[in-house]
């Protein structure tokens, strides 16, 4: 009798096993250009100077988008040629910007992983920099069952495309899934589809968002 019913109350575990769906960015590892480009101007507010005239956020995601870095630097440095010189730095030094993990949410990823806790991701990320950044951190390359970079698919975060093609490639219910992103936006758009969203603001709050969804 107990030889029949294991088998059943296993598969009940883990058909009701949430997926967790992390963002990359700020979440699992640092990310910040103004200590960057500190470096390049070394002054403050030369560094915000730039950032704003430049339209730098945009601009960033026009990358994560697919724009190619070539391509980026190429043309920003004709709008800004003053500028020519931050453009490839940032382009060469690129890894400067993600200085290393943040290590509090790795912790929880490793905890999720050894509970057999199902794993995906989706980043905004340029295609180019993305195999980068899984050599700095392999954690980003061997914990994810899929990774959808936004690079690779001409898409950004908060799209609902891109969280549905997560979904569709991987028969994955909304209902059944938890999404962490560290930015408001992309957070509602995964709640709209029917996935419960988090906003990470740090790891305590996020392994206590996860232990009250019993989880963790």
């Amino acid at each position: 009798m107990l030889v029949i019913d294991a088998p059943i109350l296993f598969s009940s575990l883990w058909s009701s096993m949430k997926n967790i769906i992390f963002d990359v960015g700020k979440v699992l590892i640092q990310w910040d250009v103004r200590p960057f480009f500190f470096k390049i101007f070394n002054d403050h507010d030369k560094v915000e100077t730039f950032l704003n005239d430049v339209d730098f956020i945009n601009w960033n995601l026009e990358l994560d988008r697919g724009l190619s870095f070539l391509d980026g630097v190429k043309d920003h440095s004709v709008m800004f040629p003053q500028y020519a010189h931050a453009f490839k730095a940032f382009n060469e030094r690129w890894p400067e910007t993600v200085p290393g993990p943040i290590a509090g949410t790795v912790d929880i990823l490793s905890q999720l992983k050894a509970k057999n806790v199902p794993l995906y991701a989706i980043t905004n990320f340029s295609h180019e920099k993305w195999p980068i950044a899984c050599k700095m951190f392999p954690y980003l390359g061997d914990s994810f069952i899929d990774t959808i970079v936004s690079g690779e698919h001409k898409m950004i975060k908060p799209n609902p495309a891109i969280y549905q093609l997560l979904l569709d490639r991987n028969q994955l219910k909304p209902e059944d899934c938890i999404f962490i992103d560290d930015t408001l936006v992309n957070v509602n758009a995964a709640i709209e589809l029917g996935i419960d969203g988090l906003l990470f603001t740090s790891p305590e709050q996020f392994a206590k968002d996860l232990k009250e969804r019993d989880v963790l």
